[in-house]
């Protein structure tokens, strides 16, 4: 799935490997820019008002 973008991060939609469980990693715009395998995200929510509120907060 193609992340979406809000105020300047990039929210990744996903499925936590171990639990089965939706997920959403929020990454920072210069951490998004490293590339897939080297970016490490900034909080990971379980909902996408929990990723948004983090941001709105950060």
């Amino acid at each position: 799935m193609r992340p979406i973008t809000y105020k300047g991060f990039k929210i990744q939609e996903g499925t936590d490997i171990t639990t089965g469980n939706q997920v959403f990693k929020v990454y920072t715009k210069e951490e998004w820019a490293y590339g897939e395998g080297f970016r490490s995200y900034e909080w990971e929510a379980c909902t996408m008002q929990e990723a948004k509120e983090f941001i709105d907060s950060y």
